[in-house]
């Protein structure tokens, strides 16, 4: 979502909406232990928890809004996820998985799919096809008609 997306939700949503949709992203991303409730946040913007949850799940412009809060929180930590990944490759023991990622990122290795056609329909396959028809026929009770 570029600014000018941003800037158009931001201008749906009134002030306690948009302080209620950062409080409800930073959340998500606190640990359990030290999270807000709901009911902590809806007090701290002065609206029920009733209210807050109808923005939660019911306003297209809040979920948007949050959304877009949340996707630039998670672009912000690009440089620890890389700072991991590296991690992992440059260990006492690399990470097959690890360098796999790294090459895929930058278009080293790409996954070569290969379809094979056996022709599996023709000659003597077909009487074998034909004959696990009539089989299913008989256990679903159809004799074949």
């Amino acid at each position: 979502m570029n600014d000018k997306q941003k800037k158009r939700l931001e201008a749906q949503l009134d002030e306690r909406q948009r302080l209620a949709a950062l409080l409800c992203v930073q959340r998500e991303f606190t640990p359990e232990a030290d999270r807000l409730g709901f009911e902590e946040i809806s007090e701290q913007i002065g609206v029920s928890r009733q209210t807050l949850f109808k923005w939660r799940h019911e306003n297209d412009a809040f979920i948007e809004y949050s959304r877009a809060l949340a996707n630039t929180h998670l672009t912000s930590k690009f440089s620890v996820v890389y700072g991991q990944l590296m991690k992992l490759i440059e260990g006492s023991n690399p990470s097959v998985k690890a360098i796999d990622l790294f090459l895929r990122k930058y278009g080293e290795l790409r996954e070569v799919v290969e379809t094979v056609d056996s022709g599996s329909i023709g000659g003597t396959d077909r009487d074998s096809l034909a004959r696990d028809i009539a089989d299913l026929d008989d256990l679903l009770g159809g004799g074949g008609n």
